[in-house]
Order: structure tokens, then sequence, then C-alpha cells
């Protein structure tokens, strides 16, 4: 296939495991993606109502003016592998769109958190301590969770095991005796959990994350070109049964949440470079609080819907919070205007201004408080992005 897992550097590399299964999944996936829609193309979910209760009759066409409608959040799922009180990893998934595309960022237990490393936080709180982690790491609150330990990774994976992969190092005990063999390994289903959780003595804490990748793309692999009718145990519309599904027929990143390793052995992560990271894997994230980026609508004025995708994509990637998404009431905008409705959020207009590479920033009051900044696409974006095309 000529795919590839996360470097040990954490470079970005592209897993694609587009496949069709044998008996059905195409129905299911629609069902999945009728589940947790996004936009229109990530899974619009029309409104028939404003943000202050005020009933109103809005066109229900994405494609008619006027058209508005609420901003599903990005499926996440936080994947907590634990036995007991030690945490062997933690993994965010999330579908960025349901059935084409999705990122799996792994973070090592050794991560330095605001109340200290990872792992302590699961000693002492939990997979809830774990969630609010990544709130403070990462900017944002998954939209579920689930724990897992080494039997838990045995069920899911015996429908498709072993899992064949090329293992780069030898993994050993303390006393030098050898677990898994380096080079070509064939995981058996109860090996998952150990090898996922494996540390050399004195091995840095990235080296086990790039395992992890290893592992990941090859059993959604394996996920996707399997014909068994449980593929994956349990339910199919949430936790791990949904998400490796939907992941495994789309196009994957593998990637490890990047920082380094301290003189302690704790993972500092990179903030800049995480933020980067968190827009384009979960451009509609679950804030971790509400009084973070300003909250953005995103207007069509031209009525080229690809032109929303487009700019939502470079909006998020620039921080923004879009909560609504649809068209301006009258198409034939020629400008696009980036109309901000409180001082306080002009420098934010600026930065959203640069993102999507056109328009004018303006001074725009407006009644509804639930709204800090309107992006209305023009002509002049349209053309911007037929240009680089």
């Amino acid at each position: 296939m000529g795919d590839s897992a996360p470097s040990a550097d954490g470079a970005v590399l592209p897993v694609d495991h587009r496949r069709w299964w044998h008996w059905g999944w195409p129905l299911i996936l629609l069902a999945l993606a009728a589940a947790v829609p996004l936009l229109a193309w990530f899974g619009w979910s029309a409104i028939s109502g404003s943000s202050d209760g005020t009933e109103v009759r809005a066109p229900v066409d994405p494609s008619a003016p006027g058209y508005r409608a609420f901003v599903e959040p990005t499926p996440t799922l936080l994947l907590v592998h634990a036995e007991g009180d030690r945490l062997h990893g933690v993994t965010l998934l999330a579908l960025t769109d349901a059935g084409t595309e999705g990122a799996v960022l792994f973070i090592a237990p050794e991560t330095m958190t605001p109340s200290g490393l990872l792992k302590e936080r699961w000693t002492e709180s939990g997979s809830a301590g774990i969630a609010d982690s990544m709130a403070e790491l990462l900017g944002i609150r998954p939209g579920e969770s689930q724990v897992v330990g080494d039997a838990g990774w045995a069920a899911i994976a015996a429908a498709v095991a072993p899992i064949a992969l090329d293992n780069p190092d030898s993994l050993v005990s303390p006393n030098g005796e050898s677990r898994f063999e380096s080079g070509a390994l064939n995981l058996a289903a109860a090996d998952v959990g150990p090898y996922l959780g494996w540390r050399n003595p004195g091995e840095s804490p990235i080296a086990a994350l790039f395992r992890q990748g290893l592992f990941w793309e090859a059993w959604l692999e394996q996920v996707a070109s399997s014909s068994a009718p449980e593929v994956i145990p349990g339910e199919t519309d949430r936790g791990v049964g949904l998400f490796g599904r939907a992941l495994a027929m789309g196009r994957v990143w593998l990637k490890a949440v990047p920082g380094t390793v301290d003189a302690s052995g704790a993972v500092v992560l990179d903030v800049p470079a995480i933020g980067e990271l968190v827009n384009e894997a979960i451009p509609f994230p679950i804030s971790a609080s509400g009084g973070g980026s300003p909250k953005v609508r995103l207007l069509n004025g031209v009525g080229d819907l690809g032109l929303t995708e487009t700019a939502a994509r470079a909006l998020s990637r620039a921080g923004a919070r879009i909560t609504l998404i649809g068209n301006a009431d009258e198409f034939g905008w020629e400008t696009t205007r980036i109309a901000y409705h409180d001082t306080g959020f002009a420098s934010h207009a600026e930065i959203y201004r640069d993102a999507i590479g056109a328009g004018s920033v303006i001074a725009e009051e407006l009644a509804d408080s639930s709204i800090d900044i309107t992006v209305t696409l023009g002509a002049d974006f349209s053309h911007l992005t037929a240009d680089d095309g």
C-alpha cells in the first residue's frame, strides 16, 4: 500500500485505508455518518430556531440563501489504556471528516501536565483526570472516553489477529529476557496490550509512541480488509467500535503529540505545534473553556458550497471556533467581509482575514451576543481558491 506510520521525529505521515468491506459496511458507514453529523459534507444539522429561543422560519436546503446550521463538534474519543493504577497509554481519536479522514494522536503517560505527570493524574483521578488533562494540554474536551485494559485490547483485536507489523526494536524485560523480537512480527490478540504498553529499560517515551503508531497502522489496515461479521466487538455507534471502523475506511493521520523528553524523563509538549496539530485534526472541537476563542459565524455569499468547507478548514487552523455556518441572505457578494461585533476581537478578525487570504475587516454591531465574528465569503475568495486549484 505504501503506507507509513509516524516517524520517530514526530513527522505526520498519511495512511490511506480505502477499501470496501465485503458484507455491507458501506450501509453501516452511511448510518454512522448520520449518527455523527458534521457539516453538510461534514454532516450539517439544520436548525429552525435562533440562539435566543425565538422561533425563525429558516431554509432547510443547505444550498439556499439564508440557510443556517449549528456546527456539530468533530467526533472525538479519548482511549485510555490502563491496568489497575498503571497507565500504559493515551490515544485521542478524531473523525475529522467521517468516512473520509481521521486522526489518531498518541500521548505518553510520562507527559507533564500543570497538575503533574499524566500517569499520576490517572492514579489520582482515573479517566476524568485524564480528560481534564487533555483540556489543559490540548485545549479541547473529548466527546467520549473509554478505558481499555490488556484483556480489552485482546478482545478488540481478536477478529483480525494476528496483527502483522515490522517491529523496529527488540523488546526486553529488565532481566534481559526478550519479549518481542525485532523485525517481522505477528502479534497475537493477547499480546496487543503488552506490546502497546511496553517500555524497554531506559527507553524514551517517544520510541514507545512510535511503536503504537506501527500497531495502529497495521491493525486499521487489517480491519479495513476483514470480512469478519464482528470485526470489532461491541457497539458500533460509539467508542472504539465506531471510531475503529470509521478510521479504517478513510485517510488517517497517525501522530505523536509533539514534545521533547527532559532530563527527568518527562515529556514536555510543544504548545505552538500542538495548536497547529489540533486545529488540523479536530477542526470543530468541544472547547475546554467557553471564554477562549471568539465564536465565529461563517456564511457563504457566493453559492458555491465547496468554498465553505475550504474556508472552515483555514479558519479552524487559525484557531477560530466556528459555531454557526450557512449562507448569506443573498448571494452575489463580490468581497469577503470579516466583521467583528466586539472591539475586543478586532485582532482576531485580522488573523482570520490573513488565514483565508481575502476580504476586508470591519466593525459591525450585532444584537446576537452568541456571535463574536461573522465571516461572509465573497467572489474574491472564490477566485483565490480557483487560482490555488
